[in-house]
């Protein structure tokens, strides 16, 4: 009819432009399928072209051609001025700023358990430490003094000569002793309070008891006191010969108080603060001068409980 011719003219008029030298063709080509192209059978009734009515086909005609045009367009080289104009080019994303990490919550101190002096010279007077957990301090009546390393003892003199003592301020107290130290078996059954490891050093295999056992008075609290001392006989080199120990910190394995020296003196302080117990012992070999064993005491004398 007039009407398809109309429209087809309009269609191909508006196509027809230096970027559309095609549109003749491809839109003879989309007429004549419409009119040829059987259509796909479906399971529901489908519509045929030539039951249409004129206004029909005409629309769909117009449809088809637009969508060609549309698709035509869009693949048709960019250039400047044309159609689609120039490609605009994607805005940058802004740049997220990462958010910061939040500064890890600081750990709490620990509650002091040992903290001793830092290996090196003394100086005369007072000095503060914790042992086991238990403040107390001490005074060193005399220079010379120096801290060993590791530290929880203190030394004055040349090891091991006759002008050597030594104190050593346990940070858990012993638990046994060894019934035979050359053997390092320990003893069965173990103590069963401080009074009895006190009487179990003072029978231990292989030594002299010198003092005690006798009470005594630490920081103004009850203790213990025996002092002993190494046989030249006692069978095997005294390094090898274990004494008492502390299961914590080595157990009966491995030893902890070995013998220093044939002929060496041990004395030992025993005491409770607070249901800690509390073990200071001091040595020194054979020869040594009096005021040796007076200083050991001058310190334990000077302890206090904080």
């Amino acid at each position: 009819m007039s009407a398809d011719r109309d429209t087809t003219r309009i269609v191909r008029s508006w196509l027809r432009t230096d970027e559309h030298e095609s549109a003749d063709r491809i839109l003879d080509d989309v007429l004549g399928r419409l009119d040829a192209t059987p259509q796909r059978r479906s399971w529901w009734p489908a519509w045929r072209i030539a039951d249409m009515n004129t206004y029909a086909k005409l629309a769909i005609g117009v449809a088809a051609v637009a969508v060609v045009a549309v698709i035509g367009i869009n693949l048709l080289p960019e250039s400047d001025g044309g159609v689609g104009g120039p490609a605009a080019s994607p805005s940058p994303s802004p740049a997220v700023s990462p958010s910061p990490s939040p500064s890890p919550l600081p750990s709490p101190s620990p509650s002091p358990v040992a903290a001793f002096l830092p290996a090196g010279p003394l100086s005369v007077g007072p000095h503060t430490v914790i042992y086991d957990g238990v403040p107390m301090s001490f005074n060193l009546p005399t220079s010379g003094w120096t801290a060993e390393s590791p530290g929880n003892s203190i030394g004055k003199g040349e090891y091991p000569q006759p002008d050597w003592v030594g104190v050593d301020f346990w940070l858990n107290a012993p638990d046994n002793v060894y019934a035979d130290p050359c053997a390092h078996t320990p003893r069965d059954p173990k103590p069963a309070s401080s009074a009895d490891l006190i009487n179990a050093v003072a029978s231990l295999l292989g030594t002299d008891l010198v003092v005690g056992p006798q009470d005594a008075t630490i920081g103004g609290r009850s203790a213990q006191h025996v002092a002993i001392k190494i046989r030249e006989d006692i069978g095997c080199d005294p390094h090898d010969a274990y004494l008492w120990y502390d299961e914590s910190s080595g157990g009966a394995s491995g030893g902890w108080r070995w013998a220093e020296g044939l002929g060496a003196t041990y004395r030992i302080w025993v005491t409770e603060v607070d249901g800690t117990l509390v073990w200071i012992d001091a040595y020194t070999f054979p020869g040594a001068k009096p005021e040796l064993d007076q200083e050991i005491q001058q310190i334990i004398d000077s302890i206090q409980f904080e």
